[in-house]
């Protein structure tokens, strides 16, 4: 498998499939501001490791004047269903959008000069959601940010003695979620492009990563380069509820606060949407990048059980 080879011609679909990355925009919107407000929630909490001296009084008045500022305005029952909306999307579809962004990733691949519906890959989509939904819970504990927000949570109630009685059993349980992450890499294809059960499609996925360990975790590496996503999420994290809070708080008091806000608003909005556009792009070449490996390495695969008689 030549991995420049998959990499151009995950980056030609990527490019050549506008519809593809509109489709992931909105999930990869609403995933990024669940990620924002996730890591804005630690740093309040943590405002005191910090050295910022009444932090958490001051962050409340401020969220009480946010919050009576919506009421007035008419807006909290807008994002109260924007938070409701979030949660659906982050939480449920994914599933749901990894099938169709799969298996329209797969006919371009097949069938390049074929006009992709997604109506279509979104009804046939459909058929594997439960499965991919099943998949998605089993490895959520195992996802490098729920460890890192637990392990930032534990740290906020147990840190000093107690906490670093735990630091062996915290390493020792990130290294083998690394594991099981490189071992589950295949399964949601196996689900989608075979139509294999859940623990089915995670067995056949161990043994493909196991009889292709190397090549695989050089993919992974290779997508951790070019995966500029995470740097910039962090970017927005931290820039957007910092950049928030420090206008607020300097025009409190100022004739200049209502502008404060409306600009602060606007440059958060205005980045969430780039992050996520950006986030989206990454979602459907990573999509192309997996599906062609998973592809090569299967073709790869079934020459070597049909000349063993193994064959399923």
């Amino acid at each position: 498998m030549k991995y420049a080879e998959v990499i151009r011609d995950a980056w030609e679909i990527t490019q050549t499939t506008p519809k593809l990355k509109w489709f992931a925009f909105v999930p990869a919107f609403m995933g990024v501001l669940i990620f924002v407000e996730e890591v804005a929630w630690q740093l309040f909490w943590y405002a005191d490791e910090f050295g910022i001296g009444g932090a958490h009084l001051s962050i409340i008045d401020l969220s009480k004047n946010f919050l009576s500022f919506l009421i007035d305005s008419g807006l909290l029952w807008a994002v109260i269903f924007l938070v409701i909306f979030s949660i659906l999307f982050v939480f449920v579809l994914p599933s749901w959008i990894v099938a169709t962004l799969i298996l329209s990733v797969r006919q371009k691949f097949t069938h390049p000069e074929a006009r992709i519906s997604l109506r279509q890959k979104m009804v046939e989509g459909a058929r594997y959601f439960f499965r991919l939904f099943e998949l998605h819970a089993v490895q959520g504990p195992f996802q490098f940010f729920t460890i890192a927000f637990f392990v930032a949570t534990m740290y906020r109630f147990f840190h000093g003695d107690i906490f670093n009685m735990f630091i062996p059993v915290i390493i020792g349980f990130f290294i083998f979620s690394f594991f099981i992450n490189i071992f589950f890499a295949f399964a949601p294809y196996f689900i989608v492009c075979e139509n294999e059960k859940m623990g089915v499609a995670i067995r056949r996925s161990c043994g493909l990563v196991f009889m292709n360990f190397g090549r695989t975790v050089a993919v992974i590496l290779l997508m951790f380069l070019v995966n500029f996503r995470i740097i910039l999420n962090v970017l927005v994290i931290f820039g957007v509820p910092f950049g928030v809070l420090l206008a607020i708080s300097y025009f409190s008091s100022s004739g200049w606060f209502g502008f404060a806000i409306f600009c602060a608003t606007t440059l958060g909005i205005i980045a969430l949407v780039l992050a996520s556009y950006l986030t989206a792009i990454v979602e459907v070449f990573l999509t192309a990048v997996w599906e062609r490996t998973f592809h090569t390495l299967r073709n790869e695969q079934k020459i070597l059980e049909s000349a063993t008689g193994l064959e399923n």
